[in-house]
């Protein structure tokens, strides 16, 4: 694969991409010591990038000075490093969107998920000219990612991006995280020129038709597993990779334990890497969220060292 240590293009991202939690401590406090070794852990395992303040990020728990502090620890530590980067910039208005990119951008991160405002559906008028602020508050080298979740409104599929990336020169990329697969198709033959990732749940069948990369939570949990599954599927293991799929829905299923009532995104995967003695363990989430318990947590350890001892970290 074509190298990603100089930014990001349509033509080169790819790979396993980590998820990584903002961890807070007792206090509800932005955690900088546990994010750095996080940081690192996640490096020595060997994946292809890293994301703060997505949804597992819990970007919307998190102010905009805050979010300065997080990305400026993030930024140091992954350059440092040498690892290519991007954050979430997700906010309910595009001024807010607008200064999570300037500051990012010159941070020196490569790019940046975006998702639409949430509060209510932009009028055609309004998205061409949410996405026109947002492509003139960065400069060229800066890659977006459409974040492509049903929810939030304006909802894309691939007409609409064959149409956006003319417009956007630096729309590089979606972060696909549906199962339909004819919606997924029409990704590939309207917009082929763009790097679609996918998530776990189809990270076989939608590689097999052109998906580029996964944007994964479960590498917090082990990322041996996840480069492995990757390394099949390019390879054209895919009798392994079938297997490696249908073992990672049987632990989606017990998963769901979880997420109890009603739990999603960085409060579940916050716990099922607590369950995981792979990273720096960091269970604590902003309200109105609350924490998994720590009972439940330790069932869903026993449930896997029985059934999933194949998906276990083994450092």
């Amino acid at each position: 694969m074509t190298d990603m240590s100089g930014g990001l293009t349509r033509e080169n991202l790819h790979g396993v991409w980590a998820a990584i939690a903002t961890p807070f401590d007792e206090e509800g406090k932005f955690d900088a010591g546990a994010f750095r070794e996080n940081i690192r852990r996640l490096h020595a395992a060997g994946v292809h990038g890293i994301y703060t303040t997505d949804s597992d990020g819990e970007f919307y728990a998190i102010e905009l000075e805050e979010f300065k502090r997080i990305v400026s620890v993030f930024a140091y530590e992954t350059q440092r490093l040498g690892i290519p980067t991007m954050v979430g910039v997700t906010w309910c208005n595009t001024q807010g969107i607008l200064d999570r990119l300037h500051f990012a951008a010159a941070a020196g991160i490569f790019g940046a998920h975006v998702g639409h405002p949430f509060f209510m559906p932009m009028t055609p008028e309004a998205y061409r000219a949410f996405w026109r602020d947002v492509q003139q508050a960065v400069p060229e080298w800066f890659a977006l990612i459409h974040y492509n979740t049903p929810r939030v409104h304006n909802y894309q599929h691939g007409r609409d991006y064959a149409a956006l990336a003319q417009e956007i020169p630096n729309l590089i990329g979606t972060k696909h995280v549906g199962s339909d697969v004819p919606d997924f198709l029409g990704l590939l033959a309207d917009a082929p020129q763009l790097s679609h990732f996918i998530g776990e749940q189809v990270m076989t069948p939608f590689m097999l038709f052109g998906a580029r990369g996964v944007y994964s939570w479960f590498v917090n949990f082990n990322p041996r597993y996840m480069l492995d599954w990757y390394d099949d599927i390019v390879n054209g293991r895919w009798e392994q990779a079938r297997h490696r799929q249908m073992r990672m829905h049987a632990f989606m299923r017990a998963k769901d334990l979880l997420r109890g009532a009603g739990n999603f995104h960085a409060v579940v995967n916050k716990a099922l890497a607590a369950a995981s003695p792979f990273l720096v363990e960091s269970n604590h989430t902003r309200k109105p969220y609350l924490p998994v318990p720590r009972e439940t947590i330790e069932q869903f350890r026993r449930i896997v060292e029985e059934q999933f001892p194949d998906l276990l970290w083994q450092p």
